[in-house]
């Protein structure tokens, strides 16, 4: 896997102390400090928790992210285990990609800050990526298959892109379904012992393993016999060039397809959703979920569809609730022109625009 790793509360642990310099920095300008102990999640990456704390000043700021907390972070220790599990995951075949928000904006030179800083302390790393406000963006770029990091905003963003996250150290009363870990030690295990997928969109590389894929998914499921299906076997013209899109669910260890899903657009008047299989090994691991969050977060911002269609088997009853969860409704009949076959149930869900 290539798995990218942040450096501030992540390889360290620092929260406290950073809060306790700022509150004291506060002080020393007479600004109030009743915010000392508000939640803030810095979704911009650019230290504006501490902004919002104590209304410091941009050039309050500055000086507070350039001279205070560079300081605490140019000293700061690892967290436990943390340079033996980076090693270990590195020799393990692993590439291991540093990505901090430190930029220079307000840091005088953030690379030679972080590469200083983790090579005196021996975390091994194949590349190092400043200026990363925007984690999704550069996990996107450099084809990140995990993301570790503390910031449960970065977390949930570069997550939303189909790419697993963990979390160490963060508030465990949050429901945000990312896993989130004390140390890592319990990262490593985790790692060693489960799946990790992420949803791309298809590319015609693949083409003769969904077209497999898909096959033996509807002979197991729907006992569907094998045959070429056109629009499997064609899914640039029949999908893509027609304004839907179909994703793909990949083990990132072994580079193999493990889950489908598909949108028809109709005109931008209706979608129908297709091709929606999971492999029986990845069931129970969140791929189905994360499969349709990105379809529907798709069809959502990216098209005009109003009301989203599908035919499901009717001996796939597990399939009928998880359809049913997501605010499909049960319809006897259809009232637009789809392909189904005898023994399908049908579906309807409008499309949420709030």
């Amino acid at each position: 896997m290539r798995i990218g790793i942040d450096i501030d509360d992540t390889l360290t642990n620092i929260k406290d102390k950073l809060t306790n310099a700022a509150f004291e920095y506060a002080k020393s300008l007479n600004k109030s400090v009743e915010n000392k102990d508000l939640k803030i999640n810095d979704i911009y990456n650019s230290g504006n928790i501490y902004q919002k704390r104590f209304n410091f000043t941009y050039e309050e700021l500055k000086y507070f992210l350039g001279t205070i907390q560079e300081e605490i972070t140019n000293n700061a220790i690892p967290r436990p285990h943390c340079v033996d599990i980076i090693r270990q995951l590195h020799n393990d075949g692993n590439e291991i990609y540093i990505i901090t928000a430190r930029d220079s904006e307000f840091h005088e030179n953030p690379y030679l800050q972080s590469e200083v800083w983790l090579n005196e302390n021996n975390i091994y790393f194949d590349k190092l990526i400043i200026n990363a406000r925007d984690k999704k963006k550069v996990c996107l770029e450099y084809d990140i298959d995990l993301l570790i990091d503390d910031s449960i905003s970065n977390c949930l963003s570069v997550s939303s892109a189909g790419i697993q996250t963990l979390m160490i150290g963060n508030d465990k009363e949050i429901d945000n379904g990312i896993k989130n870990f004390d140390d890592w030690q319990q990262i490593y295990n985790f790692l060693s012992v489960n799946h990790i997928f992420k949803i791309i969109p298809y590319e015609d590389s693949y083409k003769n393993e969904v077209c497999s894929f898909i096959n033996e998914s509807m002979r197991r499921f729907i006992e569907r016999p094998p045959k070429e299906r056109l629009n499997v076997s064609n899914i640039s013209n029949y999908y893509i060039k027609n304004n839907g899109n179909f994703w793909l669910a990949i083990d990132v260890k072994t580079k193999k397809v493990i889950g489908t899903i598909a949108l028809e657009n109709r005109d931008n008047k209706y979608g129908i959703l297709e091709c929606f299989y999971v492999d029986q090994e990845y069931h129970n691991n969140g791929v189905g979920s994360k499969l349709y969050e990105i379809f529907y977060n798709y069809t959502k911002t990216m098209t005009k569809i109003n009301q989203i269609y599908l035919a499901c088997g009717n001996v796939l009853r597990k399939a009928h609730s998880f359809y049913k969860s997501k605010g499909f409704i049960q319809q006897d009949s259809l009232d637009i022109d789809m392909h189904f076959a005898e023994d399908d149930d049908f579906f309807v869900k409008d499309i949420d625009r709030n």
